[in-house]
C-alpha cells in the first residue's frame, strides 16, 4: 500500500481525515459530529479517504507490526527469549494476558478505526466518478475482508475449534459512525457469520479490482487472503484455487536469495516491494517505523535489543539451510529480517502461497501428491535445499509444511494461527529454560481478551473464556 501522511482524527474508536502531504489539511474543526456534506463531497475526497484507510490499516497497533509481534510472542513455544520492560510482551509471553493490555487493545482500536474508514469510503461510493468506482470499492472491501478476518482470528476461538455458528467472535459494522451519539453498541457476530463477512468481502474486491502490480491492493492480494481464509477452514479445494490465482498471476517471484526479501541496509531507509511482496505495508521516515524492527532488532539497528533467539530455534534447520543465516550475534542471537527501521512490513508475500498451495494439494479430497511436493521444493530449493525425500501421504506432507513454514516464516505473524490449524501446543518456560507450563492449541490462554475499555463502554459485549 502506499503511505501517503494522513493523520487520523479519533472520535473514539471512529475516524475522521486530515488531507495529505503538499494539500491543505481539510478546514473541519474538532467537534462531537461533522456534517458528511462538508467532509467529503467530490471523487477526489472520496479516493482521499480510501488512502487514509491504508493508512489507519498500516499503523503500529495493527499491520504496522503489533498484530505480527503479539500473536507470535503468545504462541511462542521458547524459540526466543523477552528481556524487555514493555509489561504487555510479558503478559502474551506467559499466556497471562490482563483485560488492560495496550498492545492487545491497540489491535481491537486499529482494526475498527480502519474499518470504520472503509465504512465511510463504501458509504459514498455515490460520489466516485465511473472510472474509478469499481477500484475504490474494491480497494475498501479487502481492507475490511482482511481486518474482519484477522480480528475474528485472535479475539476469538478458532475455525477449527467448537462450533463457528455458535461461537462468538467480534461486530459486524458495515455502516460509518460519523459522530459522538451515532458510535454503535453492537453484540458480538458469530465466527462463522465473521468469516461469512470476510469473504464476501474479498471475493467482492477480487471482481472489482484489476490484476496489476501496485502498492495498492490489487485482484491477487484478494486472492492471498481468501487463501489463507480457506486453508483456515479446510476448503483445501478453494484454497488451491486461490493461491493459484496469485501464484500465476505472473506479477510475483520469489526473491532468488533468502535474505534479499528483507531489505536491510547498513543506513536505515525506505525501500519499495520486492518481486516477492504480494501486499506490505509501506514504511517511510515520514510516516513511522516498522513496529517488528523495535520489538525484534538489536540497539544497533534501531532496535530495542529485548528479543533473543534461543538455540531451540536454530535446531530446526536442516544443514546447508540459507534461512538459518538471517541472524546475527550483537551479544546475542537477534533476527535480521527488521533491521531497517523504514523497511516495509510484509503482510502477504510470495512463498506463502506456495507453502498454501502444497498443503491444499495434499490435503484436498483427491490429493495431488505431486503437486504438493513441486510446490515445497519451490521454497526449499531457493533456501539452497534439495527436494524434499518425505514420502508421498497426507500426513507426512502436511507435517513437511509445517516444518517449512516454521523455518520459512518465523516472527512474521503466523506461529499462533499454525499452532491453531496442526493442533499443536505451546509452553511457557521459568528462568532456567524449563517447561513451566503446556497450552494445547485451543486453550483459553490463547484467545486476546475483548478489552476492557471496550466492554466498559459497551456492555453488549460478552467477555471471553477465562476473563473477567
Amino acid at each position: 500500500m502506499k503511505k501517503t501522511k494522513y493523520t487520523i482524527i479519533a472520535l473514539s474508536t471512529l475516524a475522521m481525515l486530515y488531507s495529505s502531504g503538499c494539500q491543505k489539511q481539510l478546514d473541519i474543526k474538532p467537534q462531537d459530529s461533522v456534517e458528511q456534506d462538508l467532509a467529503i463531497k467530490t471523487s477526489k475526497d472520496v479516493q482521499g479517504v480510501l488512502v487514509g484507510a491504508y493508512t489507519a490499516a498500516g499503523l503500529r497497533g495493527l499491520y504496522g507490526g503489533r498484530f505480527q509481534s503479539t500473536t507470535d510472542f503468545l504462541a511462542d513455544d521458547g524459540d526466543f527469549s523477552y528481556f524487555g520492560t514493555f509489561s504487555e510482551y510479558t503478559e502474551l509471553a506467559n499466556k497471562a494476558i490482563t483485560v488492560n493490555n495496550i498492545f492487545v487493545e491497540g489491535v481491537w482500536d486499529s482494526g475498527y478505526n480502519a474499518i470504520n474508514v472503509c465504512n465511510n469510503v463504501l458509504a459514498n461510493l455515490n460520489l466516485v466518478d465511473a472510472a474509478n468506482k469499481d477500484r475504490v470499492e474494491g480497494e475498501a472491501k479487502f481492507l475490511r475482508g482482511m481486518i474482519y478476518f484477522d480480528l475474528a482470528r485472535v479475539f476469538a476461538k478458532a475455525w477449527n475449534d467448537g462450533t463457528p455458528a455458535s461461537n462468538p467472535a467480534v461486530p459486524i459494522i458495515l455502516t460509518p459512525t460519523t459522530s459522538i451519539p451515532g458510535i454503535q453498541k453492537p453484540s458480538r457476530n458469530t465466527v462463522a457469520e465473521v468469516y461469512a463477512q470476510a469473504i464476501k468481502d474479498l471475493t467482492d474486491a477480487e471482481a472489482k479490482l484489476d490484476t496489476y502490480k501496485t502498492s495498492f491492493a490489487n485482484s491477487p492480494d484478494a486472492s492471498a487472503v481468501l487463501a489463507r481464509i480457506y486453508l483456515t477452514q479446510e476448503k483445501f479445494e478453494l484454497a488451491e484455487q486461490e493461491a493459484t490465482k496469485v501464484i500465476s498471476s505472473g506479477l510475483y517471484s520469489l526473491v532468488p536469495v533468502f535474505k534479499d526479501e528483507f531489505q536491510n541496509y547498513e543506513q536505515a531507509t525506505r525501500v519499495f516491494n520486492s518481486s516477492e511482496d504480494v501486499f506490505a505495508i509501506q514504511i517511510s521516515p515520514q510516516s513511522g517505523f516498522n513496529a517488528l524492527n523495535e520489538v525484534f532488532a538489536s540497539a544497533d539497528f534501531a532496535g530495542r535489543g529485548e528479543t533473543v533467539i534461543n538455540d531451540q530455534h536454530f535446531a530446526r534447520y536442516e544443514p546447508g539451510d540459507a534461512r538459518a543465516d538471517e541472524f546475527y550475534n550483537d551479544g546475542d542471537n537477534y533476527t535480521a529480517k527488521f533491521n531497517n527501521k523504514f523497511g516495509n512490513v510484509i503482510v502477504m508475500r510470495l512463498a506463502e502461497m506456495y507453502l498454501i498451495r502444497s498443503e491444499a494439494r495434499s490435503q484436498k479430497t483427491t490429493p495431488d501428491f505431486t503437486g504438493a511436493k513441486s510446490d515445497l521444493n519451490v521454497v526449499r530449493n531457493r533456501a539452497g535445499l534439495a527436494n524434499t525425500t518425505v514420502a508421498s501421504g497426507k500426513q507426512a506432507l502436511r507435517d513437511a509444511v509445517e516444518n517449512e513454514r516454521r523455518v520459512e516464516l518465523p516472527f512474521e505473524g503466523f506461529r499462533l494461527f499454525d499452532l491453531k490449524r496442526y493442533k499443536g501446543s505451546t509452553v511457557t518456560t521459568d528462568e532456567d529454560g524449563n517447561v513451566a507450563d503446556t497450552f494445547e492449541w485451543n486453550s483459553p490462554k490463547l484467545v486476546f481478551p475483548i478489552p476492557k475499555r471496550e466492554r466498559d463502554a459497551n456492555p453488549n459485549l460478552t467477555q471471553n473464556e477465562g476473563y473477567q
